[in-house]
């Protein structure tokens, strides 16, 4: 129905922005999308790419793109008060998490050490640019944020400038614990369902090891609506399945998992109803949660015999794992020293603790950092492939 549909803002135009515009392109639900970014020609030509998708599928989308420059926050704001959306889907960072991967090997292994914590300047500074946008326009709808949610809401609700839930990481590992779970009961998938507390590093690094690497959890499992005892041979089985039988393509090949499970929150907000969705930071929150969508607003799904005060706890020290010591009162955040290592080795950069207004400043020297290591090793792998090979 007209009366139902709703205007979702997408920022951002780039692997993650671009699959979430597909999705909601061929969704039944005929919401008015708009996208916007930086360089509208390129964005005109995706939004295009989209539509024939989506024609092809027999929907008939509502899609409009439009320039925005998230440094530029007066713009910003006049624009997010202009199209006047239900929600807001930022997808914009200054360092997308595959960026490292694209670097030799043994690079690559050597800065992933630090593990994910350490880009949070990185993370920080687009999402909280929109935030203040958002506040300078009185933006009373939902801010939903792919930007390393586990952390910078955190972060950023010391600024009462946190978005209202994250997407990705814990909801990337939900359906891989349904399926493991599923084949662990000989039951049909439909049937289960699970609850899953877990901060990012794990579910990036179970999926991959097929174990925990010691970093806590809490995972429930449910059999047609009833919970399922399970001892601790059984959650070793399931992550080994998740990392095993159900291992699937990961990397940018896979990132349509992030994507769905940013269009499935989406969804959850412009037609709520009674579901729960795996998200990361909801409400401010450190680490990620099952969330509950409902028609008056959103709320973690707490199993019987867990509180939130245990589940936070759990998030807070699997946050440690990640590289992140602590997001205090103030938002500064505290890098644990064996990262904050890490990255002083590799590329010469020192951050031990981020204050929130530093983050720019942090940013750009670890992006100016960042690429002179890049083109170093760069230059390394040319010369040991121009080089000739011994002779015996």
């Amino acid at each position: 129905m007209q009366n139902d549909r709703r205007t979702i803002l997408i920022v951002g135009q780039g692997v993650l922005a671009s699959a979430v515009l597909d999705f909601l392109a061929q969704s039944e639900e005929r919401d008015r999308i708009v996208i916007a970014a930086r360089d509208l020609e390129r964005l005109g030509r995706r939004v295009n790419l989209a539509r024939y998708t989506a024609l092809n599928l027999g929907r008939d989308p509502v899609i409009e793109s439009c320039a925005m420059d998230l440094m530029d926050g007066a713009r910003s704001a006049a624009l997010i008060a202009s199209v006047a959306p239900d929600i807001i889907f930022n997808a914009t960072t200054l360092h997308s998490w595959w960026v490292i991967t694209q670097l030799p090997a043994m690079a690559f292994q050597r800065l992933d050490r630090a593990r994910g914590g350490v880009w949070t300047p990185m993370h920080l500074v687009l999402i909280r640019r929109l935030m203040q946008a958002v506040r300078a326009a009185d933006f009373k709808g939902a801010v939903v944020n792919a930007s390393y949610p586990d952390v910078t809401h955190a972060a950023l609700a010391a600024e009462g400038l946190s978005p209202l839930v994250g997407i990705g990481n814990v909801a990337n590992a939900v359906p891989g614990l349904r399926l493991a779970a599923a084949h662990l009961l000989q039951a049909d998938v439909a049937e289960i369902d699970v609850r899953f507390f877990a901060h990012h590093f794990l579910s990036y690094r179970m999926p991959s090891t097929g174990a925990t690497d010691g970093a806590p959890y809490h995972l429930t499992v449910y059999h047609r609506g009833k919970e399922v005892a399970l001892d601790e041979g059984d959650y070793r089985e399931i992550f080994s399945s998740v990392a095993g039988r159900f291992r699937r393509v990961k990397g940018l090949a896979g990132q349509s998992v992030t994507a769905s499970s940013a269009t499935a929150v989406l969804r959850a907000l412009a037609h709520p109803g009674d579901r729960v969705v795996h998200a990361p930071g909801p409400l401010g929150l450190v680490g990620g949660y099952p969330v509950r969508f409902g028609k008056g607003g959103i709320a973690v799904d707490l199993p019987t015999g867990l509180s939130l005060d245990a589940a936070i706890e759990i998030n807070r020290r699997c946050q440690t794992y990640d590289g992140i010591e602590d997001v205090d009162a103030r938002g500064t955040v505290h890098f644990t020293s064996e990262a904050a290592d890490v990255l002083k080795d590799e590329l010469g950069y020192d951050c031990r603790q981020l204050p929130l207004d530093a983050c720019e400043e942090r940013a750009e020297e670890l992006a100016r950092k960042f690429a002179a290591y890049r083109d170093r090793i760069a230059g390394e792998s040319d010369r040991a492939t121009q080089s000739p090979g011994a002779v015996e």
